[in-house]
């Protein structure tokens, strides 16, 4: 039996072993540059323990999208890739940054893990034979195609989209540089963005970026990071301050990114998102990520066939917050005096609730006639059905009535305690209110029960119940919705195969969140399927396979 000392120092090697294992940024992370705006990442090792590779190269929509595919080479490519020598228990990542070459372009860079640098070479000789491939210091190059340029060493490939300069213009800057994608790019020019690529350093690496690697370590299957810092400085640096005639500090953007990771699991796709906004707005975070939507407006909606809901709880003294923090309230409050009106005026008329709900939809087929040069034609609509209705809850309601005064003023029609804007020979918008509600719908009984509170005893399905304690909730019943929507509304076997297979596909999508956490919005997705049991990547696969057979038959 080991001594305790012993024991526990395995029992720490272990446990270290396992967490290193478990979620561990790649090593190649290191040569994405911190300054890129954008950065996508696809985790093959997780994403091989759901479905194996070969069973998407040997599936038939694989091999329906190579018959597609024009370029001998391309195919080629696609069907031997296995053979390549990349690394499949890793993680490809593409990121776009400012590409020197020409002003106001990105460049595109792939990097590619490799488990065999001599068998990705031999691929390329087998693949692309006319290809020169270049030594150049510790690494090989070669052009691939038309606009892939590819240097890799040992371990590594990087990829870079390849771009010719034509003395063309552009409608924003005539005179100035326009990009073609080309393979006549002078060869010193993309190596140098190779020899760039590849010598980014630690200290300018995205690598240490802490909401970069908090993203790569939760170990999502498909993962997105935006710069909002970078992109800002970027656009900002450019005409767009003298465009909208206005100058904003970079500090409201400093250090704020998008983080996004999705997860293909069974029957679902699921999705995390966070956005993280400079410690300079961190009150206005929490100003407009503190309040959830208003419980009582959700229970007064109409619930029955309730195929649509977006409710949400913008806060009116978050809005006035973020205006006094970019400069623009003194503009705002300009613009409306016009009127007569203060900020103070339109922020204080609403609690910041509101609401829009889509019940009884339907898209059915219906005979037109039209007469036309004296002869009578007929011939087939699309026509929606169902009830939209659009709720908000009133603060002050002497603000609101001043600013409702103006619509008024500009012709709507009274009808009895409500207005009414006609839409056609027979539908209509109803607008009515009372002091603590306004309703537009075009639905008189569901916004009229909306105020009296004649809904409050219907129940809310339970999945759509459990999305909506939120600052923000979206929620769609695909099922519901799609279910009266009439196959044969479409003259395209496509569309009509698209509309019968979505019915049987996804059940609800939902989008829900926005509460302020850690100096970020949190958001979460979820896509549910209606078989549970298979991994969404194969249904997804199964029903791009019907819609490319549904195809076929369109083209016959």
């Amino acid at each position: 039996m080991l001594p305790r000392t012993p024991r526990i120092t395995v029992v720490l090697l272990l446990a270290s072993a396992l967490l290193g294992a478990c979620n561990a940024v790649p090593n190649h992370t290191r040569y994405i540059p911190k300054d890129a705006v954008a950065v996508a990442g696809i985790n093959l090792k997780g994403l091989s323990k759901k479905i194996a590779w070969n069973v998407i190269t040997g599936s038939k929509l694989f091999k329906e999208m190579q018959a597609r595919i024009p370029e001998k080479n391309t195919k080629d490519a696609m069907n031997s890739i296995e053979k390549a020598g990349i690394d499949f228990s890793n993680t490809l990542y593409v990121y776009v940054k400012t590409d020197t070459r020409t002003k106001g372009s990105n460049r595109i860079t792939g990097l590619v893990p490799l488990a065999d640098a001599g068998q990705w070479e031999t691929y390329v000789k087998q693949v692309f034979p006319q290809v020169t491939i270049k030594q150049h210091g510790d690494r090989k190059e070669a052009l691939l195609g038309r606009d892939m340029y590819v240097g890799w060493t040992k371990s590594l490939m990087i990829i870079i989209n390849t771009v010719s300069v034509s003395a063309d213009g552009n409608d924003d800057e005539p005179g100035s540089p326009k990009l073609n994608v080309s393979s006549n790019m002078a060869t010193t020019d993309v190596s140098a963005q190779m020899d760039d690529a590849f010598g980014v350093t630690k200290e300018n690496s995205i690598v240490d970026d802490k909401h970069f690697k908090g993203l790569e370590m939760e170990g999502h299957d498909i993962s997105f990071w935006l710069n909002y810092d970078g992109l800002m400085s970027q656009y900002m640096s450019g005409n767009m301050a003298e465009k909208m005639g206005v100058t904003l500090s970079n500090t409201l953007w400093k250090d704020a990114a998008f983080t996004a990771g999705f997860d293909f699991r069974k029957g679902k796709i699921t999705g995390d998102m966070h956005y993280y906004m400079s410690p300079d707005m961190k009150d206005v975070g929490t100003e407009l990520g503190s309040t959830n939507a208003s419980k009582d407006m959700m229970e007064r909606l109409p619930n029955q066939n309730m195929d649509m809901l977006l409710a949400m709880h913008i806060s009116p003294k978050g809005i006035k917050a973020l205006l006094e923090k970019t400069g623009l309230l003194g503009l705002a409050n300009i613009g409306l005096s016009t009127q007569g009106l203060t900020s103070d005026n339109v922020l204080d008329a609403f609690t910041g609730d509101m609401a829009i709900v889509i019940n009884d939809f339907a898209l059915h087929t219906q005979t037109v006639s039209d007469t036309f040069m004296g002869q009578t034609v007929t011939h087939q609509n699309q026509k929606p059905g169902g009830s939209l209705s659009y709720v908000l809850k009133i603060n002050k309601k002497e603000n609101f009535d001043k600013l409702f005064k103006l619509a008024k003023d500009m012709g709507l029609q009274q009808m009895g305690n409500s207005y009414i804007v006609p839409i056609d020979d027979k539908d209509s918008l109803y607008i009515m209110m009372n002091g603590e509600y306004a309703v537009a719908s075009n639905n008189f009984a569901n916004a009229n029960g909306f105020l009296q509170g004649s809904f409050k005893g219907q129940k809310m399905p339970d999945a759509m119940a459990a999305e909506v304690n939120h600052p923000w909730s979206f929620y769609m019943d695909m099922q519901l919705f799609l279910k009266n929507i009439d196959n044969s509304i479409s003259h395209s076997a496509h569309d009509s195969a698209m509309i019968a297979e979505s019915k049987k596909l996804l059940n609800n999508i939902s989008f829900s969140g926005g509460e302020f956490k850690d100096n970020a919005f949190e958001y979460h997705l979820a896509i549910n399927f209606m078989n549970t049991e298979e991994n969404s990547i194969i249904e997804l696969m199964d029903f791009g396979m019907k819609m490319n057979d549904a195809d076929k038959i369109a083209g016959k």
